[in-house]
């Protein structure tokens, strides 16, 4: 081959690589946004809506489900976007203003505990802040879930709860249950919070304590302990001084297995049991292992119980007075009223009184009225040290 000949293969081939050098930078340039994949789309706007549906269950419960406390709400759906997902999901907020006084709705700050907790139970993410002062008191609950392989929290719910504080708070107490007395129905068709004390092994006792829970008041032990005039019988399942601790322990445990689920006790009669340390040790002990409270019914002067109680940590308070030992309506009515001014004066108090038509009717007459005063009907276990 000449070396004409060689040249011109040479330019060739250095031409076809030119060419083909320039055809390749003539090609459209793609851009990263068409090369990258579509976002993966997850959406929670299902899970939302349970746990909508959930939460309207929870709140009925508490009954906070009423539409008429609700005065501000709004619902959004959300989208983000993290990493290569997309999420959606729908987003809910509720105002609440509860009222102070009105049928079968307690204080926020007795029951947000237990509204948090059942919450806790059901949500996989539950945020609360409490505040309260002289005015208000306000309860803020987040609701949230984590994404799939992703460790970022969507709020699904904001909550706010606003009620008015009350000047004083008081916790009216029902004693004698288990006889199927004159007033059972209606002291059952108050619709305010009360505690009942239950007798043990009484011809009623179980009957009256399931009517108790079924009417959504408080229930509680009344203990029979001995009095101080011997010739008076407290009853079955009565403790006296003379048992030892044993003895009393057993005893006890047996009164409260009686009755299904009681929060607390109190004591029935019991001048002298009440005021003997001995006797009294041995029933805190009980409480406490039991995380039960204790209402120092105080039939005297001499009793140890609501110290005893405060010395072990259980949680525990006392009665001021006993409102109806005159069985006479309007005396009854005069004792409350009077006893609703001191509640005024002391912020927090405690009353006793019977299963007795008079006593039921009192109550449901003054309702209005210290209502009005400013003065909040609780449970016990709301007033507790």
């Amino acid at each position: 081959m000449d070396i004409d000949k060689l040249l011109t293969i040479l330019l060739s081939m250095l031409l076809l690589l030119l060419l083909s050098a320039c055809s390749q930078d003539s090609q459209p340039t793609t851009s990263n946004q068409d090369t990258e994949l579509e976002s993966i789309k997850v959406d929670y706007s299902k899970l939302s809506n349970q746990f909508d549906n959930k939460l309207d269950s929870i709140l009925k419960e508490f009954n906070l489900d009423k539409e008429i406390l609700i005065s501000e709400s709004s619902q959004k759906d959300k989208e983000v976007q993290r990493e290569d997902y997309k999420f959606t999901w729908r987003y809910n907020y509720r105002k609440l203003e509860v009222p102070l006084f009105d049928t079968n709705i307690r204080l926020l700050s007795s029951l947000k505990d237990e509204l948090i907790n059942k919450l806790d139970q059901n949500f996989p993410i539950v945020k609360a802040d409490w505040s309260q002062d002289e005015s208000e008191q306000r309860l803020v609950i987040d609701i949230a879930f984590k994404a799939q392989s992703n460790s970022a929290e969507f709020k699904t719910h904001h909550l706010e709860f606003i009620q008015p504080e009350p000047k004083a708070k008081l916790a009216i107490v029902i004693d004698d249950w288990g006889f199927n007395r004159q007033g059972t129905e209606e002291m059952l068709s108050i619709e305010r919070p009360l505690t009942m004390a239950v007798l043990p092994f009484r011809p009623y006792s179980d009957k009256d304590a399931r009517l108790i829970r079924e009417s959504d008041h408080e229930l509680i032990l009344h203990q029979p302990l001995e009095p101080t005039n011997p010739e008076v019988d407290p009853g079955k399942g009565a403790i006296y001084s003379k048992m030892d601790s044993k003895q009393i322990k057993e005893v006890f445990e047996k009164n409260l297995d009686s009755l299904v689920e009681v929060v607390g006790a109190n004591h029935h009669m019991g001048s002298k049991a009440s005021a003997d340390s001995h006797v009294m040790k041995a029933i805190i002990e009980v409480l406490k292992k039991r995380d039960l409270f204790y209402l120092d019914s105080s039939t005297s002067q001499k009793s140890v119980g609501f110290e005893t109680a405060k010395e072990y940590g259980v949680p525990t308070t006392l009665n001021y007075l006993f409102i109806d030992n005159i069985d006479k309506k309007e005396e009854v009515k005069k004792m409350i009223l009077r006893l609703a001014k001191i509640a005024l004066e002391k912020k927090e108090l405690v009353i006793i009184g019977h299963v007795r038509s008079n006593t039921a009717l009192a109550i449901q007459e003054l309702i209005p009225t210290i209502e009005d005063m400013g003065v909040k009907m609780v449970y016990v276990s709301d007033l507790l040290e």
